[in-house]
């Protein structure tokens, strides 16, 4: 299995994962332009995708799903509320390239299965995903308020992680911000703080300690990328003693 994080930040997140048979998308929140440059960065071609997974309707997740199933022709898979919440921002959708999922439930594409993990998130129907495929597993898990124990646990068994780190909460709440988008921003259907990313990779390296996680969807406002590695590397350390392989993802441009 490949792994690529094309872009992960407020401004537009994407996912890259391949397996012998399957080449897919999770989220395009930027333009189709600027993935397409993005993926042939990484010498992949990309008339090559073989399907899209969107998690929710939000734009930084969806800015370019339209634009990308009609150019090539892909299916685009979302659960009910993400396509009600969508449809008109992306533009029409051919109806043999639209199909609805359920969120909690795994599906089979010829050598993987994905599963839609419902997360806690201010959208119609969001989830998270993970992808399993001949013993290799990788989640996506951001854009949620906290933490489940369905998330703790696949996280015990991913390989590869990508885990949102979205704000410090001291830049968060001393920032320009008005104080019902901080409110949302804290709050239960908003995003994970840095020392919620630690406290959950702390649980999780109790059960899995060869995993690589990827601190995600860091905003570019009330985060520094530093800040964000050492305050989870931190919060780790002091739980278990060791913090394992744990890195950053890039906004606008591709991590492998």
């Amino acid at each position: 299995m490949r792994f690529c994080s094309i872009s992960s930040g407020s401004n537009g997140n994407c996912t890259f994962i391949e397996t012998g048979e399957q080449r897919l998308l999770l989220d395009i929140g930027l333009s189709a332009r600027q993935i397409e440059t993005l993926l042939k960065g990484k010498g992949i071609d990309p008339g090559t995708i073989t399907a899209v997974f969107v998690t929710h309707e939000h734009s930084d997740h969806t800015k370019g799903v339209g634009v990308w199933c009609r150019r090539y022709k892909v299916p685009v898979m979302a659960t009910a509320g993400t396509w009600k919440g969508m449809e008109k921002a992306i533009g029409p959708v051919p109806p043999e390239l639209r199909f609805e999922i359920t969120s909690g439930r795994g599906y089979r594409m010829s050598d993987l299965r994905i599963e839609a993990i419902p997360t806690s998130h201010d959208a119609n129907d969001p989830c998270a995903y993970t992808v399993e495929s001949k013993g290799c597993k990788a989640s996506v898990i951001t854009d949620t308020g906290y933490i489940t124990e369905t998330m703790i646990r696949h996280l015990f068994d991913s390989d590869i992680a990508i885990v949102e780190s979205n704000h410090d909460l001291n830049m968060l709440m001393n920032g320009s911000y008005p104080d019902s988008l901080k409110k949302r921003i804290r709050g239960n259907l908003g995003h994970l703080s840095n020392d919620d990313c630690g406290k959950a990779l702390a649980l999780v390296r109790r059960r899995n300690a060869n995993g690589v996680f990827l601190l995600g969807h860091l905003s570019e406002e009330n985060n520094r990328p530093p800040l964000a590695l050492e305050t989870v590397e931190h919060i780790v350390e002091e739980a278990d003693g060791s913090f394992g392989a744990i890195g950053l993802t890039s906004r606008g441009a591709s991590t492998d």
